[in-house]
């Protein structure tokens, strides 16, 4: 070869490598770059999205500085067909070899739903199907109440419901089956369906846990003596179907619904649980408090007093209302007077003649049936349990209603009345 040619081959070599080196240099400086996103981003990768796909939405949310550069690292390393499906997050300044790396990790982000001890199964399907990130029909209809674990549940994006659906059963199955054994041995009620139907109406009647053991310990002294358990939840299942969601208090005509779940007009436990209660609630009733104590009534904080005898759970009853009208007096007094407009008094008109009406006739008085005697024995003080709702008919219209299935310790509570 003429020393002319050698030397434009050797200038040819020479400048292809220092055109590949700096091509090598340019994709490994590209590709280990960090980019300007200040937080971090969630991304979404639907399945089925191709690596194009995937790596447009990255340089969309300005993650890549470089698609092409993406999509040539993926394919080099062997993992443009390991990228997972999924929600992610890419932390700030991520490089595209960083962003790669999380993609085919599976490592995706954790999502949360958290079912609130005391819901009906109806309700907890409502709150699932309500939840972002999950995906799919439940079956109809909701299975029954007692049936589902209420728990904080972790899923990633995409998951179908009924799979939740499944960890809620098996939950409360694993927690009833573990719990039994460690039941007292004197309780007045000897299956775990049992034990489950009085664990829903502790999980309803109070919203402080330390009272649960204490409020169960009460319901197991009513029913060793055979009384009515007479609890507000029970009524407001009765008078609402079974949907919990009453808007108002409740008054001596619920109280005398006919209906088995009713607890006032029905002795022992109902037929089925009301809601869905949590495991601190099931172990409540399987340990019970041992106390002597067979009634109690609202603090007015959250809470409730406690009393063995009738005439003690009276005076914390008074007590109870004492307290209640001192604070309505003082909101009163806070309230800003308005001035009203006096009106001119009008011209007196001549008067018209009258008609005079005729004197009402008195019905004549009909004897009580025994049904209806019946009914007003469950206000008899000898069986009083939990309320005494004298006025709520009157404070229904003076004062605005309070809804039991956000306070999950009933009407009577509103009223003063445990």
């Amino acid at each position: 070869m003429p020393a002319g040619w050698k030397f434009f081959f050797r200038l040819f070599v020479l400048v292809a490598l220092c055109l590949c080196g700096g091509s090598v240099f340019s994709f490994y400086s590209l590709l280990y770059e960090q980019n300007g996103v200040e937080e971090s981003t969630v991304v979404l990768v639907e399945k089925g999205e191709s690596l194009n796909q995937i790596a447009r939405r990255l340089k969309e949310n300005d993650l890549l500085s470089s698609i092409a550069v993406f999509k040539v690292a993926a394919r080099l390393s062997g993992k443009s067909t390991r990228l997972r499906a999924g929600e992610y997050r890419i932390p700030a300044h991520a490089s595209a070899k960083e962003i790669l790396d999380i993609l085919v990790s599976g490592q995706t982000v954790v999502r949360r739903v958290t079912i609130p001890e005391g819901k009906t199964s109806r309700q907890i399907f409502d709150l699932l199907l309500q939840t972002p990130g999950l995906y799919g029909d439940l079956p109809s209809p909701p299975p029954p109440n007692g049936a589902l674990l209420p728990e904080t549940y972790v899923f990633s994006y995409g998951l179908p419901r009924t799979i939740i659906l499944e960890r809620m059963l098996g939950g409360m199955q694993k927690t009833i089956e573990e719990l039994w054994p460690l039941r007292d041995p004197d309780l007045p009620y000897t299956t775990k369906e049992e034990a489950l139907v009085l664990a829903s109406i502790v999980e309803k009647e109070t919203s402080v846990p330390e009272e649960r053991a204490r409020i169960a310990g009460v319901f197991v002294n009513r029913l060793r003596k055979g009384m009515r358990l007479q609890t507000d939840p029970t009524v407001i299942y009765a008078v609402t179907n079974g949907t919990m969601e009453l808007k108002r208090r409740l008054t001596h005509k619920d109280l005398r619904t006919d209906h088995p779940f009713n607890t006032y007009m029905n002795k022992g436990l109902p037929p089925a649980p009301i809601c869905n209660p949590g495991r601190e609630s099931i172990l409540a009733v399987l340990r019970p408090q041992k106390t002597n104590e067979i009634y109690f009534v609202a603090d007015g904080t959250g809470g409730h007093v406690f009393s063995k005898t009738f005439e003690e759970h009276k005076r914390n009853i008074a007590n109870w209302k004492r307290a209640r009208r001192k604070k309505r007096t003082a909101a009163v007094k806070k309230k800003p007077t308005v001035q009203k407009t006096v009106k001119k008094p009008q011209a007196q008109k001549t008067p018209t003649k009258k008609t005079v009406a005729k004197p009402a006739q008195f019905a004549p008085a009909v004897a009580e049936t025994a049904e209806e005697i019946k009914k007003k024995e469950i206000l008899d003080q000898q069986d009083l349990s939990l309320d005494i709702v004298d006025d709520a008919l009157i404070e229904a219209t003076s004062e605005k209603p309070v809804d039991p299935a956000k306070t999950q310790t009933g009407s009577a509570q509103a009223e003063g009345t445990k």
